[in-house]
């Protein structure tokens, strides 16, 4: 039996494990302010708060679309609808949204009003600029956006000293009318509650983020045993040792893209990785279960593979390492056997000398995915000249693409050997038309974003 708090009422179900939290919300328990629509996490109008306790009685809250979220994945957490906030008066965020005239229809009204109250939960320093990134998955069909920047802005500017670490920040939050004041009580409430510990049977499915399993196999996930690795704190770390950033297999997009860790050895990343999907996904998709995904075209993938990340595989018989660049065996085929996970990625350090670029197009500029994708390691000795270059491409073969361009070792990144350069990579690019490009075009594309890697200098770990 899975048991939750929902809003501010406990709840114990025997619904199965892979049953989404938007059909559970809106049909078991007749909570119709999250919104039914895109069914893929594109639009924000299912969106939710997920608040899981932390070893030291803290809370994190994330917003999450919860068209794609099962509920095995919040046993024992605090999941938060619209109608949680509700109360004898708006919360600050809902008055906002009136005082700006942020809201029209309303459809998409309660998914824009948990993101911002996710906002204020969980960033860490609270900005216009995060409170804009936070919003990012959220679709609104009728007031333009402005308005609704416009009362981000005020939010923002209403809790500007409220830049407490955000573990610390919940009593604050309550007092200045962002949330109510059940939400104290709350990590006591979870404290009695015992989630059941991740599925260890061999055939049960592996559910990491769930963002792509949910959107293409929803109706096999609720006939399946589910083993869900957020309950895996063994999997959850970002860490430094030697000369290599160590990753678990259960850290999220967003985890990995705010670590401290990360933005101290690949500051690029973090706003690299505002390129790969929302804030609503970022919060469940993780670095691993994009790899898994063997997508040709994973962003994720196609950064890490110019990284030269390895991939620690686990199972039955121990752990193996497997380089990323010998990982894809084929179109949607990889090296993962039966009952073996991803359980850390392991990316070298940038070594002195050494740069990193990643160039992406797409119809939309963010939260789409590409046409074709790029990215770069190149190291350079004292004198300039080229000691080590890895180009990975996307969308331009059957896998995500490792070029091979050793032979531009010990030559100057000049304009002829930069031309040369990309005239080698889409030589070797094999794309296919589809809705995202003619062949011919995707080749072409693969050239100016080589070029592109080489256009502006830059210090290591930063994007050219």
């Amino acid at each position: 039996m899975l048991s939750f708090i929902l809003n501010d009422q406990l709840v114990s179900t025997d619904e199965h494990p892979g049953m989404v939290l938007l059909e559970f919300v809106r049909d078991v328990k007749c909570l119709s302010g999250t919104k039914e629509a895109c069914r893929e996490g594109e639009c924000g109008a299912c969106t939710v708060l997920v608040g899981r306790r932390q070893p030291g009685g803290g809370m994190v809250y994330k917003a999450c679309a919860s068209c794609l979220l099962p509920i095995g994945d919040v046993d024992g957490c605090h999941v938060v609808t619209v109608e949680g906030l509700g109360g004898g008066t708006l919360t600050l965020v809902q008055q906002l949204i009136v005082d700006h005239s942020a809201s029209q229809c309303g459809f998409c009204t309660p998914g824009i009003v948990l993101s911002l109250t996710g906002f204020c939960l969980g960033a860490e320093k609270i900005s216009y600029e995060g409170a804009v990134d936070a919003l990012d998955g959220n679709i609104c069909r009728c007031t333009g956006y402005a308005a609704i920047r416009n009362a981000a802005r005020a939010l923002c500017e209403k809790l500007g000293g409220m830049n407490d670490a955000p573990a610390e920040r919940l009593a604050a939050l309550i007092g200045s009318g962002v949330v109510p004041g059940y939400f104290g009580g709350i990590p006591a409430r979870l404290a009695q509650l015992r989630a059941a510990p991740a599925a260890a049977a061999k055939d049960a499915v592996l559910v990491a983020g769930g963002t792509d399993l949910f959107v293409q196999r929803p109706e096999q996930l609720m006939e399946s045993e589910l083993c869900f690795l957020s309950k895996r704190p063994d999997l959850d770390y970002v860490r430094v040792e030697g000369d290599v950033l160590r990753v678990g297999g259960a850290v999220t997009i967003e985890d990995f893209r705010l670590s401290p860790t990360v933005r101290r050895h690949f500051p690029a990343l973090e706003r690299d990785f505002l390129l790969h999907s929302s804030a609503i996904l970022r919060n469940k998709a993780t670095l691993a279960g994009n790899v898994v995904n063997a997508s040709p075209i994973g962003d994720a993938t196609i950064i890490l593979l110019a990284l030269d990340a390895r991939l620690v595989i686990a199972g039955e018989k121990g752990s193996r390492e497997v380089p990323l660049s010998k990982f894809y065996l084929g179109y949607k085929k990889t090296d993962l056997a039966c009952g073996e996970l991803v359980s850390e990625i392991v990316i070298p350090l940038l070594p002195a000398g050494a740069r990193y670029s990643f160039e992406k197009v797409s119809n939309r500029t963010t939260l789409d995915i590409a046409a074709v994708n790029s990215a770069l390691r190149v190291s350079t000795s004292p004198d300039g000249t080229i000691t080590d270059l890895r180009i990975s491409a996307g969308g331009v073969a059957a896998v995500p693409l490792l070029l091979h361009l050793d032979s531009f070792k010990g030559r100057k990144p000049d304009a002829a050997a930069i031309e040369a350069i990309a005239k080698a990579a889409e030589g070797e690019a094999r794309p296919i038309d589809d809705i995202r490009g003619s062949a011919a075009y995707k080749k072409l594309l693969l050239g100016r974003l080589v070029r592109a890697h080489f256009a502006v200098p830059a210090v290591a770990g930063e994007a050219v």
